[in-house]
């Protein structure tokens, strides 16, 4: 029980008590005044006969004979003073309380008295009837009080419990109150504020939710750095650009950033409350960065905000424009320059030899067609995007095709090329894109290949691909090589490349018409021994091979 409880109750029983005497003062002081009206009206009738009353508590005195009684009312009075008559006195003789009352009867003064009358003494039954019921009425209110307090007592018990599971974020329990309650308003009110609260929750999760996803996919690197130099927030794009694993708990800056620029930055930002801007390059992993240091909160706890946005791509980007700018006038420039000086020769009199003018021409011919082929290769590769129109190539009649137009250089070499393609596979694909592939593979393997080589080109389905095999056995690519074989303008053999007229750009084409294609390309080669490059490619509805 708590203190405020029995506080509450010794008052209601000392108040009990209280009220308990007070009522059996009330009747007695009532019991009192009646026997006052009786003694007056007993002295009307008894008048001067001197004769005793029916009451035998009730006896007659005459104050100026010289009884007994007269001499005790005569010096027992409680004031003291000369009785007179009509007035009332209590005197105590022998112990006991009396009630007196002096009257005049012929010419003389005459006294009633009667044993004081009390509540217990007069009516016994009834005051033993009174306490009973008085008391008994008492505890049944005590235990109707103690039983509603303990109901409200639960009442109150299950508000907090439910006011606790709100503030925990837990399901609540049901609580049912009649309107008679006294807590019906704070339950009814609290279950209003369960409904706002859940559903603010519910948005601030779905707002959560979205900037966390939100967060997670931004290509930006995102880190919170508390007025402690600890690590708040970040997202998967920051620990990629640093190179680190970054670890979800907060944790010290210094962990996670260890590159001096940008922990000057931060530290410029944390001190000075200026925001920091700079395009770095991680030493830690080597990226260029444009770097964003941008100081938030309050001067007395100034937090930062770091934003780093990857640059590397379009800086490696810049970087293969300018090599590509360098190698397409360089490339450009030796056939323009050897055209431009035999003709000058030619126009300063070596025309006039029929021997020298045939011969320079020749060459002119050559750096011309050479220069041609740049030209084309450079455009193919530049020319923007096209829709890719799929049509059903016969393979096998495709390929003959291609090594028919090179027959020439076949010969020149004494190779011998292997087509080993079924009749009856048909292919669906853009005729153009596959046309570059077919045709710059064989044209390496004819151009890269060995005296009395070999070239076999190979084509079946499996259950998902078509796969394409180019192989020769000319001279190879180093391993070392083989990562950049594909970019634009890289040779592996310049000067062989450029005595065969290669522009150093077939192997780039190859590579981004597979990619138009959808498929993909791999190489194998040995030095010495030879090259075989492996062209994957899906397979459509309509392109399944008739048989196999």
């Amino acid at each position: 029980m708590l203190k405020h409880e029995r506080g509450k109750i010794m008052a209601f029983i000392l108040l009990a008590i209280v009220g308990f005497f007070a009522l059996i003062a009330m009747g007695t002081a009532a019991i009192h005044v009646h026997q006052q009206v009786f003694l007056k009206q007993s002295a009307l009738v008894v008048g001067s006969n001197q004769q005793s009353t029916s009451k035998s508590d009730l006896h007659f005195v005459d104050l100026s004979g010289d009884s007994l009684r007269a001499r005790d009312l005569r010096t027992h009075t409680v004031g003291g003073q000369t009785p007179a008559a009509g007035n009332f006195d209590v005197i105590h003789p022998h112990g006991r309380a009396e009630i007196v009352y002096y009257y005049r009867s012929g010419g003389k003064l005459y006294a009633l008295t009667q044993c004081k009358q009390t509540l217990v003494n007069s009516a016994p039954y009834l005051s033993v009837l009174f306490a009973l019921l008085y008391w008994g009425a008492f505890v049944i209110l005590m235990l109707i009080r103690r039983r509603k307090v303990h109901e409200l007592n639960a009442e109150i018990a299950a508000l907090a419990r439910q006011t606790q599971q709100i503030a925990d974020n837990q399901p609540v329990d049901s609580l049912l109150l009649t309107k008679n309650s006294r807590l019906y308003p704070l339950a009814t009110g609290l279950e209003q504020l369960q409904g706002k609260v859940s559903k603010t929750r519910q948005q601030a999760r779905l707002r959560h939710e979205r900037f966390t996803m939100l967060l997670a996919n931004l290509p930006q690197g995102i880190m919170q750095i508390d007025d402690k130099r600890q690590v708040r927030l970040s997202n998967r794009a920051m620990g990629e650009i640093l190179d680190q694993s970054i670890s979800p708990a907060v944790h010290p800056v210094v962990d996670d950033i260890k590159d001096y620029k940008l922990a000057h930055m931060l530290d410029r930002c944390l001190k000075t409350g200026q925001n920091q801007r700079s395009e770095i390059t991680l030493s830690m992993s080597d990226r260029t960065v444009d770097a964003s240091v941008l100081s938030v909160g309050t001067a007395k706890q100034r937090q930062a905000l770091i934003i780093l946005y990857d640059l590397s791509y379009f800086r490696a980007v810049e970087q293969m424009q300018t090599d590509f700018v360098a190698n397409v006038s360089h490339e450009l420039k030796t056939p323009v320059t050897a055209i431009e000086g035999f003709a000058e020769t030619l126009l300063d009199g070596a025309k006039d030899d029929p021997a020298v003018r045939d011969e320079f021409l020749n060459i002119i011919a050559s750096e011309s067609k050479r220069l041609t082929r740049l030209v084309n290769d450079i455009l193919t590769l530049q020319s923007p995007e096209r829709k890719p129109t799929p049509q059903l190539i016969h393979l096998r009649a495709f390929t003959d095709e291609i090594v028919r137009n090179l027959n020439k250089q076949i010969a020149a070499r004494n190779l011998d090329v292997d087509v080993q393609i079924d009749d009856a596979i048909e292919l669906s694909a853009d005729q153009s894109e596959l046309t570059q592939v077919m045709r710059n593979l064989i044209d390496n393997a004819v151009f890269y290949n060995r005296e009395n080589g070999k070239v076999r080109v190979s084509a079946y389905p499996d259950a998902q691909n078509f796969v394409i095999r180019v192989t020769d056995t000319g001279i190879g690519i180093p391993q070392a090589d083989q990562e950049r074989i594909f970019e634009r303008f890289y040779r592996v053999d310049k000067a062989r490349s450029r005595n065969n007229g290669g522009t150093g750009l077939g192997l780039a084409i190859v590579h981004s018409a597979v990619a138009e294609l959808g498929g993909t390309i791999k190489l194998q080669s040995r030095p010495g021994v030879g090259s075989t490059f492996t062209v994957t490619l899906p397979r459509n509805e309509e392109s399944a091979p008739q048989s196999v």
